[in-house]
Protein backbone atom coordinates (compact mmCIF):
# COMPACT_ATOMS: atom_id res chain seq x y z
CA UNK A 1 0.00 0.00 0.00
CA UNK A 2 2.79 2.38 0.95
CA UNK A 3 4.59 1.54 -2.30
CA UNK A 4 1.47 2.30 -4.37
CA UNK A 5 1.05 5.63 -2.60
CA UNK A 6 4.70 6.53 -3.24
CA UNK A 7 4.33 5.62 -6.92
CA UNK A 8 1.18 7.70 -7.17
CA UNK A 9 2.90 10.72 -5.60
CA UNK A 10 5.87 10.34 -7.96
CA UNK A 11 3.57 10.05 -10.96
CA UNK A 12 1.66 13.19 -9.97
CA UNK A 13 4.92 15.06 -9.40
CA UNK A 14 6.22 13.98 -12.80
CA UNK A 15 3.05 15.01 -14.61
CA UNK A 16 2.99 18.34 -12.77
CA UNK A 17 6.60 19.13 -13.60
CA UNK A 18 6.05 18.28 -17.26
CA UNK A 19 2.98 20.46 -17.56
CA UNK A 20 4.56 23.41 -15.73
CA UNK A 21 7.81 23.01 -17.63
CA UNK A 22 6.15 23.56 -20.98
CA UNK A 23 6.19 27.10 -22.22
CA UNK A 24 2.74 28.28 -23.16
CA UNK A 25 3.34 29.84 -26.53
CA UNK A 26 -0.25 30.54 -27.52
CA UNK A 27 -1.14 33.89 -26.10
CA UNK A 28 -4.58 34.46 -24.66
CA UNK A 29 -5.92 37.72 -26.01
CA UNK A 30 -9.17 39.12 -24.69
CA UNK A 31 -11.86 40.30 -27.06
CA UNK A 32 -11.35 43.80 -25.64
CA UNK A 33 -7.63 43.72 -26.47
CA UNK A 34 -8.40 42.55 -30.01
CA UNK A 35 -11.00 45.30 -30.41
CA UNK A 36 -8.48 47.91 -29.21
CA UNK A 37 -5.92 46.65 -31.73
CA UNK A 38 -8.48 46.86 -34.54
CA UNK A 39 -9.54 50.37 -33.54
CA UNK A 40 -5.92 51.53 -33.34
CA UNK A 41 -5.26 50.44 -36.92
CA UNK A 42 -8.62 51.11 -38.61
CA UNK A 43 -9.56 54.23 -36.60
CA UNK A 44 -12.91 55.69 -37.73
CA UNK A 45 -13.27 52.97 -40.39
CA UNK A 46 -13.23 50.15 -37.80
CA UNK A 47 -17.01 49.87 -37.53
CA UNK A 48 -17.56 50.05 -41.27
CA UNK A 49 -14.76 47.69 -42.29
CA UNK A 50 -14.62 45.25 -39.38
CA UNK A 51 -17.35 45.38 -36.74
CA UNK A 52 -20.47 46.21 -38.79
CA UNK A 53 -19.27 44.60 -41.97
CA UNK A 54 -20.80 41.63 -43.72
CA UNK A 55 -17.28 40.45 -44.38
CA UNK A 56 -15.62 37.79 -42.27
CA UNK A 57 -12.87 40.22 -41.30
CA UNK A 58 -13.70 40.28 -37.57
CA UNK A 59 -13.83 36.50 -37.25
CA UNK A 60 -10.63 36.18 -39.30
CA UNK A 61 -8.82 38.66 -37.04
CA UNK A 62 -10.10 36.92 -33.91
CA UNK A 63 -8.96 33.56 -35.29
CA UNK A 64 -5.56 35.07 -36.04
CA UNK A 65 -5.10 36.36 -32.47
CA UNK A 66 -6.55 33.37 -30.66
CA UNK A 67 -5.37 30.42 -32.75
CA UNK A 68 -2.57 31.30 -35.12
CA UNK A 69 -0.39 33.96 -33.46
CA UNK A 70 2.39 32.98 -31.07
CA UNK A 71 5.04 35.14 -29.48
CA UNK A 72 7.76 32.98 -28.00
CA UNK A 73 11.21 33.37 -26.56
CA UNK A 74 14.04 32.58 -28.94
CA UNK A 75 15.18 28.97 -28.79
CA UNK A 76 18.12 27.17 -30.33
CA UNK A 77 15.76 25.37 -32.72
CA UNK A 78 15.13 28.69 -34.52
CA UNK A 79 18.85 29.10 -35.29
CA UNK A 80 18.60 27.73 -38.83
CA UNK A 81 15.18 29.20 -39.61
CA UNK A 82 14.74 32.01 -42.10
CA UNK A 83 13.56 34.74 -39.75
CA UNK A 84 12.24 38.03 -41.10
CA UNK A 85 13.17 41.05 -38.99
CA UNK A 86 10.16 42.98 -37.73
CA UNK A 87 11.99 46.22 -38.57
CA UNK A 88 11.88 45.27 -42.26
CA UNK A 89 8.06 45.16 -42.25
CA UNK A 90 6.07 48.28 -43.11
CA UNK A 91 3.28 49.79 -41.06
CA UNK A 92 -0.41 49.26 -41.88
CA UNK A 93 -1.14 52.96 -41.81
CA UNK A 94 -3.74 53.26 -44.58
CA UNK A 95 -6.50 54.21 -42.11
CA UNK A 96 -4.29 55.69 -39.38
CA UNK A 97 -1.46 57.84 -40.67
CA UNK A 98 -0.37 58.47 -37.07
CA UNK A 99 0.75 54.87 -36.47
CA UNK A 100 4.35 54.55 -35.36
CA UNK A 101 6.67 51.64 -34.76
CA UNK A 102 6.96 50.43 -31.21
CA UNK A 103 10.03 51.96 -29.56
CA UNK A 104 10.36 48.97 -27.27
CA UNK A 105 8.74 45.56 -27.48
CA UNK A 106 6.19 44.51 -24.88
CA UNK A 107 4.68 41.11 -25.55
CA UNK A 108 1.47 41.86 -23.66
CA UNK A 109 0.71 45.12 -25.52
CA UNK A 110 2.11 44.35 -28.97
CA UNK A 111 -0.40 45.01 -31.76
CA UNK A 112 0.55 42.86 -34.76
CA UNK A 113 -2.14 44.53 -36.88
CA UNK A 114 0.01 47.69 -36.92
CA UNK A 115 2.48 45.91 -39.18
CA UNK A 116 2.02 44.50 -42.66
CA UNK A 117 2.62 40.98 -41.42
CA UNK A 118 1.38 38.10 -43.54
CA UNK A 119 -1.52 37.05 -41.32
CA UNK A 120 -2.79 34.50 -43.85
CA UNK A 121 0.39 32.65 -44.81
CA UNK A 122 0.38 29.40 -46.76
CA UNK A 123 3.04 28.07 -44.39
CA UNK A 124 4.20 29.09 -40.94
CA UNK A 125 6.01 32.43 -41.00
CA UNK A 126 8.44 33.64 -38.33
CA UNK A 127 9.49 37.19 -37.53
CA UNK A 128 12.38 38.16 -35.26
CA UNK A 129 11.68 41.12 -33.02
CA UNK A 130 14.83 43.21 -33.38
CA UNK A 131 17.05 43.60 -30.30
CA UNK A 132 15.00 41.11 -28.27
CA UNK A 133 14.80 37.38 -27.69
CA UNK A 134 11.27 37.21 -29.11
CA UNK A 135 9.99 35.46 -32.20
CA UNK A 136 6.54 36.11 -33.67
CA UNK A 137 5.13 32.96 -35.24
CA UNK A 138 2.12 33.08 -37.54
CA UNK A 139 0.56 29.77 -38.47
CA UNK A 140 -1.51 29.22 -41.60
CA UNK A 141 -5.27 29.30 -41.39
CA UNK A 142 -6.98 25.93 -41.12
CA UNK A 143 -9.92 27.24 -43.16
CA UNK A 144 -8.24 27.41 -46.54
Amino acid sequence: MKRNFTLLVLLIALISSLSYGQESSINSYSNQFIENCIREVFQDKANELVFNSNSRRLSAIQDFFKNRLEIVSYKQEYEQKDLIKLSSIGLSNKYNSQLTRDVSFNQSTFNPLKYKLDIFPGNTVMYKVDNTDYIIIIKPSRNK
